[in-house]
């Protein structure tokens, strides 16, 4: 089957700590230095010397590379953070993350939530014990980088290998379209009903576009406060949020901006997709879900898998959990994401933040609804 072709407050006092500092203990346990023969260095970052040694790890994804980093220094006044594993001083792999400092506290991120960063972590060498590394991180992030905070996603970490580390867990799930096959065969793997979407789309004469215009951030958004008034919310960031990452990943061919547009001209859905080497992952979609019954939203993501699996992609990752993410043919993925404190108290301010902001979104998206109205 086809469709139409894409055309391309004051400072905070703290007390000064000893240069050679480095923490014997996390929450009481005793941590040692090197875990067995797996070190962390930091190394000076250099976004084209970085780009040169990704070469190396074929399952490098979009949110390791340079335009991401510069991406997260952007959005989140990150400070990015490469880091080489040594095994006995040889160079086994790689780490990569960010620092920021929230209420004064330094916390490594790889990725953190609401970064808009689906996962990070490890690069390593074929053979190299990933839990080994997982372990290895927390005396170079309480040590090295005197963090306070750790948290990281990993697409290769399970659960049953981070046991005993002493790292809490938050399990998700995403669905990965497998993108290995013909149009036809990706079709007939989704529900008939998506794919009798499509073809309406289609037959609707709906027009799919690739844009490179930075205007479309704006657009956009408008869309997205839309889908998050019907729910009683409010976006969680600014168009400056997605402006960024165009600016970011643009010059490197690393997103792409969708629209589809209605018979009339009138932009009706946009999404946002990230991707390299054989990995597309949905940043966002939104659309206007009132202007028409043609289903756009359907035909964007189907164009979007046809727009990168031309280009080599093999994964195209949905996110997220729910009916409307599997009637796509997309394998229910399980995914971790696990953090760590130096002090388990700050694990319970990571919690009462994540509630807080949960309700102070609740609370704008009403008062938002009450003056729309």
């Amino acid at each position: 089957m086809s469709g139409p072709l894409l055309t391309a407050p004051e400072r905070v006092s703290r007390p000064k700590v000893a240069r050679d500092w480095f923490p014997t203990t996390v929450d009481g346990h005793e941590l040692d230095r090197a875990h067995g023969d797996l070190v962390f260095e930091r190394v000076p970052y250099d976004p084209d010397r970085w780009e040169t040694i990704l070469q190396r790890y074929p399952d490098a994804e979009v949110f390791h590379g340079s335009a991401w980093l510069a991406f997260l220094a952007a959005s989140q006044q990150a400070e990015p953070v490469v880091a080489v594993l040594r095994a006995d001083g040889r160079p086994v792999g790689h780490f990569v993350g960010a620092i920021v400092r929230r209420y004064g506290v330094r916390i490594l991120g790889s990725p953190l939530r609401g970064w808009g960063t689906e996962r990070m972590g490890f690069l390593l060498e074929p053979g190299i014990d990933r839990r080994a590394a997982a372990r290895a991180l927390l005396p170079f992030a309480f040590g090295a980088l005197r963090c306070f905070h750790v948290e990281m996603a990993d697409r290769h970490l399970t659960a049953e290998q981070m046991v005993g580390l002493g790292y809490s867990m938050d399990p998700y799930v995403t669905h990965v379209v497998d993108l290995n096959a013909t149009e036809d065969e990706i079709l007939a793997r989704m529900h008939p009903k998506t794919r009798q979407h499509i073809r309406q789309a289609i037959r609707a004469g709906l027009q799919t576009e690739v844009v490179t215009d930075l205007d479309f951030a704006a657009e956009y958004y408008e869309q997205l406060r839309y889908v998050f008034t019907r729910q009683g919310l409010v976006p969680t960031y600014g168009s400056d949020r997605v402006r960024q990452l165009a600016e970011a990943l643009q010059p490197a061919g690393q997103v792409l901006l969708l629209r589809v547009r209605g018979v009339d001209g009138e932009s009706l859905s946009t999404g946002v997709v990230v991707a390299r080497h054989e990995t597309a992952v949905i940043w966002g979609t939104a659309s206007f879900h009132n202007r028409s019954r043609s289903h756009p939203t359907q035909l964007l993501w189907w164009e979007a898998m046809r727009y990168w699996r031309a280009r080599g992609v093999l994964r195209f990752e949905l996110g997220g959990g729910g009916e409307h993410m599997a009637q796509y043919g997309g394998a229910v993925t399980p995914s971790m994401r696990f953090y760590r404190s130096r002090f388990a108290a700050m694990d319970y301010g990571r919690d009462l933040v994540r509630r807080v902001l949960v309700i102070r979104q609740i609370v704008s998206g009403l008062l938002a609804a009450r003056k729309e109205r």
